[in-house]
C-alpha cells in the first residue's frame, strides 16, 4: 500500500501544492496539498488541493471527527509554515494541536518557510543588510519569541523537518533542506531579454508591511531611473499568480530583494523564465550549497549602480541567465525535493545529490 501525504495548511509561494505534486508525479505515494478559505480575498491566489473553512476545526467538540473525515486515508502529515490546521494563526497552541494529530496515527513532519523560525538577532548578527533591521520593533519582538518557540518544538518534537531556503541550516542544524519547486515548463519563456533600449524591470514583493524584500530602498531607484529614461519600470499591485507569471516572461530584470541574503520561490521563477535575476546571496549561505544560483548582485547601496550597468554588458548577462536554467532545472523542478522526502515516506528514491545545506 502506498503512502498518503498531505501538506498544509500554509501553501506559501504555492509550495504545498508544488512539493505534493513532486511526490506524486515522482515516487509511489499519492499527495496533496490543503489550505483554509482566506478571510479576505486578493493576494496571489496559488494552487491548491483541498480548502476548509477557518471556522471548521475550532469547536474541539467537532475537532476529532471533522479532522478524522478530511484526512481519511493519510498516512503522513507534513505541517508547513508551522502552523496546523486547526488554529493555525495561533502559535502557541502548535505543539499540542500537532500532537493531537500525531496521536491519531498520522506519521508528522515539519517544514519551515522562513520566517517561521528564523531568528531575528543571528539574521542580524549574519548580515549587515538584514531584513530583521527595518522592522518596527513590536514585530521584531513577537517574532523572536515565535521563532524561538518553533525551533524548539523542531528539535523535541523528534520528527523530520524540512526547510525550504538554504540558508535556515543555520536556525535548523537537523533539518533537511526541501528546495523550493517551479513548474520549469511553464516558466519556459521564448522572449528575448535585453534587447529593449530600456530594459523592462519588474519589482512585485510578496510582502508590503514590513517591507522585508527592501522594496523601500528598490522602488525609489528603480523610479528615478525610468523617470531618467534608462528602464522601464513595472511595480504593479499583488496579482494572481497566472498574471505575475505573464509579467515576469514579459520583463528583461526581476529585482527580487536585498534584505534576505538567500534566495526562495520568486528567484527561481524569475531565473526559470531566463530572466536577469537581481538578488543578493551572502557568502554563508553559499558555502552551505553544494551548488549556487548565479544573480546579479545587489545591496541598498549598489542597487542604482548595478542596475545601470546591465546596459553595458548585455551579451554576457543573457549568457548567464540562460546558463541558470539549467541550475534550476537540477534543483527546482521538483525531482530533488521529492527524493529528500523519499526517506519520511519510506519509499524507494532515486540517487540523491548530497548537499551541506541538508
Amino acid at each position: 500500500m502506498h503512502p498518503e501525504l498531505a501538506i498544509g495548511p500554509s501553501n506559501y509561494a504555492g509550495q504545498a501544492t508544488a512539493w505534493a505534486r513532486a511526490v506524486s508525479t515522482r515516487l509511489p505515494a499519492r499527495a496533496w496539498s490543503f489550505t483554509g478559505v482566506p478571510l479576505r480575498g486578493g493576494g496571489f491566489d496559488f494552487d491548491v488541493d483541498k480548502r476548509m473553512g477557518r471556522l471548521a476545526f475550532r469547536n474541539p467538540l467537532f475537532w476529532g471527527t471533522r479532522s478524522r473525515h478530511f484526512l481519511r486515508g493519510v498516512t503522513h502529515l507534513a505541517l508547513d509554515g508551522f502552523k496546523t490546521f486547526s488554529r493555525w494563526d495561533r502559535h502557541t497552541h502548535l505543539p499540542s494541536d500537532a500532537r493531537r494529530l500525531e496521536e491519531s496515527g498520522l506519521k508528522m513532519a515539519l517544514i519551515s518557510h522562513g520566517s517561521d523560525v528564523r531568528d531575528p538577532r543571528a539574521h542580524q548578527e549574519r548580515d549587515e543588510w538584514s531584513y530583521f533591521n527595518v522592522g518596527p520593533g513590536p514585530w521584531w519582538d513577537v517574532l523572536t519569541a515565535q521563532t524561538a518557540q518553533n525551533r524548539q518544538f523542531a528539535e523535541e518534537s523528534g520528527w523530520p523537518v524540512f526547510y525550504s531556503t538554504p540558508d535556515l541550516a543555520f536556525d535548523l542544524p537537523n533539518g533537511k533542506w526541501l528546495p523550493v519547486v517551479v513548474d520549469v515548463d511553464a516558466w519556459a519563456c521564448e522572449s528575448p531579454v535585453l534587447e529593449r533600449a530600456r530594459p523592462r524591470v519588474v519589482h512585485v514583493p510578496s510582502q508590503r508591511a514590513p517591507a522585508i524584500k527592501g522594496t523601500q530602498y528598490i522602488t525609489p531607484v528603480l523610479q528615478q531611473l525610468h523617470d531618467e529614461g534608462a528602464i522601464e519600470f513595472i511595480a504593479p499591485d499583488r496579482l494572481p499568480h497566472h498574471e505575475m507569471r505573464e509579467l515576469v516572461k514579459s520583463s528583461d530584470i526581476v529585482v527580487d530583494q536585498l534584505l534576505f541574503g538567500s534566495y526562495g520561490a520568486a528567484a527561481v521563477e524569475a531565473m526559470a523564465a531566463g530572466r536577469i535575476t537581481v538578488g543578493r546571496l551572502t557568502p554563508a549561505v553559499r558555502d552551505l550549497m553544494p551548488e549556487a544560483p548565479w544573480m546579479l548582485e545587489a545591496t541598498p547601496k549598489t542597487l542604482r549602480a548595478v542596475i545601470c550597468s546591465v546596459l553595458d554588458q548585455r551579451d554576457e548577462l543573457r549568457d548567464l541567465a540562460q546558463a541558470n536554467l539549467q541550475f534550476v532545472r537540477r534543483w527546482h523542478d521538483g525531482t530533488e525535493s521529492a527524493s529528500r522526502l523519499s526517506g519520511y515516506l519510506g519509499v524507494s528514491q532515486g540517487p540523491q545529490r548530497a548537499s551541506q545545506a541538508g
